[in-house]
């Protein structure tokens, strides 16, 4: 099975990538959603983390508040290391997990969406990697639009994520989504188009 890395910042309309995927029927693999099902579902995962953080992280039905946990460590580098020492280990092993139970049934090309795909060392899972691009004032302004953070909130998970330039650069294919929608599918469909050819799949 082919693997497709997907990968950006926040605010660069990754998910929006993502969902192009999933609207052609290709199965994604969502960090995200794995470490949401793992802070809600995962006693040994949330057992660690309480004792890491103590148990003001918790909410009133003894799962893991993500807001208050994010709000502790973006603003603080080694309590989100820690965070990240944790989380990841467990996250690869159920993201692996996921796919091997895809390819038993035969799916041939599948996608893990990944926002720390390169600091986090998910890059060793995939065959190739796609980075979302915008310019970072564009990153910005859209996450201010969107989320309830202030400016010195959202550049310091700007900041936590690493520079988009810099992915670029280890990207195997870039997808410059400062444009409209139409520009980023036309972008999406002549790249899906490539490695269909490429794997000679029909």
């Amino acid at each position: 099975m082919f693997n497709i890395g997907l990968t950006g910042g926040i605010g660069s309309g990754k998910s929006t990538v993502a969902q192009w995927f999933k609207n052609k029927g290709i199965p994604v693999l969502d960090a995200d959603q794995t470490v949401h099902r793992l802070l809600q579902t995962d006693s040994l995962t949330i057992s660690k983390l309480v004792t890491e953080f103590g148990p003001e992280i918790l909410n009133k039905n003894q799962q893991i508040d993500r807001i208050t946990l994010g709000k502790l460590v973006f603003k603080d580098d080694d309590a989100r290391k820690r965070l990240e020492r944790i989380v990841h280990p467990r996250v690869k092993q159920c993201m692996n997990e996921d796919r091997d139970s895809l390819e038993q049934r035969g799916v041939k090309i599948c996608v893990w969406d990944v926002p720390l795909l390169f600091e986090s060392g998910f890059k060793k899972y995939v065959d190739e990697v796609w980075v979302v691009w915008v310019p970072r004032s564009l990153q910005i302004s859209r996450v201010l639009a969107r989320d309830k953070l202030s400016l010195g909130e959202v550049e310091a998970r700007i900041a936590s994520q690493g520079s988009l330039a810099e992915k670029c650069k280890l990207a195997d294919v870039v997808i410059d989504n400062s444009g409209d929608e139409d520009q980023t599918v036309c972008q999406l469909s002549n790249k899906w188009e490539e490695l269909l050819d490429r794997l000679e799949i029909n």
